[in-house]
């Protein structure tokens, strides 16, 4: 399976605006549901997506990102944080300075308009900044790479196994982070990438990844959470709705039963795609589609 997107549930059609015209991506496709308008969102380049759907029944109830929520942010990678934050600004958008964080990176945070967290990652850490020319031709003086779609788990074990084993990913990098009480993040993504080193700890691994024209699924877990019955995650569609794979959908099938994962298969009509519909071992929603060439 290859990982192709992911979605979020919107309710102002501006928050598009604020996708195409602020950060530089492309609308790729509309499609009329049903329930909604799903709109496909992608940068110059990058064959991953963004999908932002918005129900056709009004909801006037804003996101609000909580710490127990599965979703937690996405994250694009860029060549040079100090210029985009200063475009960002002239955008009037508000937004956090960028700052080294450690050994893990140099990031800067916002939201769309919706408060869907977003992170900067500058592509090296902050020392090893280079200079880039500027592209005028987009908004942010630059392609931005969709990189992170950052999710939490109580068992972190559990939920690689799964990216592993049932969506076919590989676990390239690992970060230890003492902050607060402390929370670890997990990097997934194809395993064709070779990262320079094999040690998932290693430090090099991490501006390899800032570097590479993929999305990663980065998971989250706070130490402890395993053993506290009052931390539940908290599956707020209004952020995350799902997660889209492409791949052989026989070979997910008999990976789903043997596993005895519940799974409904679907004929998408409108998209002449077949679709097998499952869950994470935290509940989030996957969507597999045949892969086609």
């Amino acid at each position: 399976m290859k990982l192709k997107s992911f979605r979020l549930r919107i309710n102002n059609p501006k928050t598009i605006n604020f996708y195409t015209k602020i950060l530089g991506m492309k609308l790729k496709k509309t499609f009329e549901h049903v329930k909604g308008t799903l709109s496909i969102l992608n940068f110059e380049n990058q064959d991953y997506c963004l999908e932002l759907f918005q129900e056709k029944e009004e909801n006037s109830i804003n996101y609000l990102q909580k710490p127990d929520d599965n979703y937690w942010k996405h994250s694009l990678f860029i060549d040079d944080i100090e210029r985009v934050n200063t475009k960002m600004k002239e955008y009037n958008i508000p937004i956090g300075e960028p700052y080294q964080f450690g050994d893990i990176g140099y990031l800067s945070h916002t939201k769309d308009i919706e408060d869907h967290q977003i992170e900067f990652i500058q592509k090296t850490f902050k020392q090893n900044t280079v200079p880039s020319t500027q592209k005028k031709d987009y908004p942010l003086l630059e392609n931005p790479v969709l990189g992170l779609l950052t999710i939490r788990t109580k068992d972190p074990i559990k939920s690689i196994q799964f990216y592993e084993d049932i969506c076919g990913m590989k676990l390239h990098a690992r970060m230890y982070v003492k902050r607060s009480n402390g929370f670890t993040l997990y990097f997934l993504g194809s395993p064709e990438l070779t990262p320079p080193s094999l040690d998932i700890d290693a430090l090099e691994n991490r501006e390899w990844m800032y570097q590479q024209n993929h999305l990663f699924i980065e998971i989250q877990h706070y130490w402890g959470s395993e053993y506290d019955d009052n931390f539940i995650l908290n599956h707020n569609h209004q952020g995350c709705q799902l997660v889209k794979f492409e791949g052989n959908l026989l070979i997910l099938k008999n990976k789903l039963l043997k596993k005895n994962i519940p799974f409904l298969e679907k004929e998408n009509q409108q998209e002449s795609k077949n679709e097998i519909h499952f869950s994470s071992v935290d509940n989030l929603k996957i969507l597999a589609t045949e892969y086609k060439n």
